[in-house]
C-alpha cells in the first residue's frame, strides 16, 4: 500500500515533457496555457518561421527548432507529447512522425481534411502502439474545446440529466469577431460552413448522444467580391437527428457587437442553455436605459479556460493514461456532417448520410 500510495504521488507531481508544434494564432494561445500549467515542461516551439517562432520565444522562454525531427533529436527522444497547432495540411506528416517515435499527439481540428484521411492517422497510431519497441502507448487527440468550457459542460449535464426530458430542437448562433480580414477570405479563410461548424456539429452530437442522418444547408457572401470569389462568410445548417432532433446551427463572419456565442435546446419538459459572456460584469443604468460591456471580444477571451482545462486533460493522458474524450468516431462523424453540408449548399439538396 505504502508503494502504491508513493507511486500515486509521484504520478501527480509528474511533468510531461511537451513541444508546441506552431506559433501562429493558436500556437500563441496553446503556449500560454502550456507554460502556465505545472504538468507540463514546455521544451520548445517547432516553426519553419524562425522569426515567428523566435517572438514567442522570447515570451515563454522555450527554445525554438525549424522542424520537428531536429527537435525531438535535441531532447534525446525524451518527448512525451506534442500541440499541434499549424494548419490541417501539416498535420499528416508530424503525426505520423510523433507517432513513430512513441510521441502522443494533441492537435487542432480537424485531425485531416477528410475523414478517410483522419481514419488513416488514427490507424498510424494504432499501428505504432503495436510496436513493443517503443515505451509508451500513442495517443491521438483531437481539441474540440466546447466539450472543456464550464458553461457548455454545464448544458451538457442538464441535458443528460433528463432536465429537459427528449431534447426536440435545438439552435445554434456562431457569430466571428472581429470580422476576419478581407485577405484571409479571399486567400484561405473559406467556406464558413469548412472553417467554423465543426465545434457546434461535435458539441450537440455529444449532448445529445446521437448521429446526425441529414444535412441541409444554404448560404451567402456578403458582398459582391466575396460572391464572385465563391465565399461563403453566412450559412445556416439544418441537422436532422436518428432520434428526431432537429438542430439549426447558423453561422456568420460578421458579429461586429462582439463575439457571439450561443446554445438552446428545446425539450419534452423544458429549455437549457448557453449565453453570451461579457468583457466584464459591469452595467450601467441611467435615463437613457440600461448599459453593459460587449460580448467578450474573440475566442481567444471567451474559451480561454477552455483551452486550459483542454491541456490539462492532455496532461491526465500523458501522465495518467486517461483515455482522451474524443474518439475516432466523433472526429470521423463531424467531418462527415461538414462535408455533407457543403455538398447541401453547393447543389441545394438535402444530404442523407449512412449512419448505423
Amino acid at each position: 500500500m505504502a508503494f502504491i500510495n508513493a507511486t500515486k504521488a509521484a504520478l501527480q507531481h509528474a511533468r510531461a515533457r511537451v513541444l508546441l508544434v506552431g506559433s501562429g494564432r493558436m500556437g500563441h494561445i496553446r503556449a500560454k496555457a502550456l507554460y502556465s500549467n505545472p504538468r507540463f515542461e514546455f521544451c520548445g516551439i517547432v516553426d519553419s518561421n524562425v522569426k515567428a517562432a523566435g517572438a514567442l520565444s522570447e515570451i515563454y522562454r522555450a527554445p525554438t527548432f525549424e522542424s520537428l525531427t531536429e527537435a525531438i533529436d535535441q531532447h534525446n527522444n525524451s518527448i512525451d507529447g506534442i500541440v499541434i497547432s499549424t494548419p490541417t495540411p501539416t498535420h499528416e506528416p508530424l503525426i505520423t512522425e510523433a507517432a513513430s517515435h512513441g510521441i502522443s499527439i494533441f492537435t487542432e481540428k480537424p485531425v485531416d481534411e477528410t475523414s478517410v484521411k483522419t481514419s488513416a492517422l488514427f490507424k498510424v497510431c494504432s499501428d505504432a502502439n503495436k510496436n513493443k519497441d517503443l515505451d509508451s502507448k500513442v495517443h491521438l487527440c483531437c481539441g474540440f474545446q466546447r466539450r472543456f468550457d464550464p458553461s457548455y459542460l454545464s448544458l451538457y449535464k442538464q441535458i443528460k440529466s433528463d432536465s429537459i426530458g427528449i431534447p426536440l430542437t435545438a439552435s445554434i448562433f456562431f457569430g466571428d469577431h472581429p470580422v476576419p480580414s478581407r485577405e484571409f477570405l479571399l486567400q484561405g479563410g473559406g467556406n464558413i460552413i469548412s472553417d467554423c461548424s465543426a465545434h457546434d456539429v461535435d458539441y450537440i452530437r455529444w449532448v445529445l448522444g446521437d448521429e446526425v442522418e441529414s444535412v441541409y444547408a444554404t448560404g451567402t457572401s456578403s458582398d459582391e467580391e466575396l460572391k464572385e470569389k465563391g465565399v461563403i462568410d453566412n450559412a445556416t445548417m439544418v441537422m436532422k437527428f436518428k432520434k428526431g432532433t432537429v438542430v439549426t446551427l447558423t453561422l456568420s463572419r460578421g458579429a461586429n457587437y462582439g463575439y457571439d456565442q450561443r446554445c438552446e435546446i428545446f425539450g419534452s419538459k423544458g429549455l437549457a442553455s448557453v449565453k453570451n459572456i461579457s468583457e466584464n460584469s459591469s452595467e450601467l443604468s441611467n435615463e437613457l436605459g440600461t448599459h453593459r460591456p460587449k460580448w467578450a471580444h474573440s475566442f481567444p477571451q471567451r474559451f480561454e479556460m477552455a483551452f486550459g482545462q483542454e491541456l490539462d486533460a492532455f496532461a491526465d493522458t500523458l501522465l495518467l493514461g486517461k483515455e482522451w474524450p474524443v474518439k475516432e468516431k466523433d472526429c470521423v462523424a463531424v467531418q462527415r456532417v461538414c462535408d455533407a453540408a457543403l455538398e447541401s449548399c453547393e447543389n441545394g439538396n438535402v444530404v442523407y448520410l449512412d449512419v448505423q
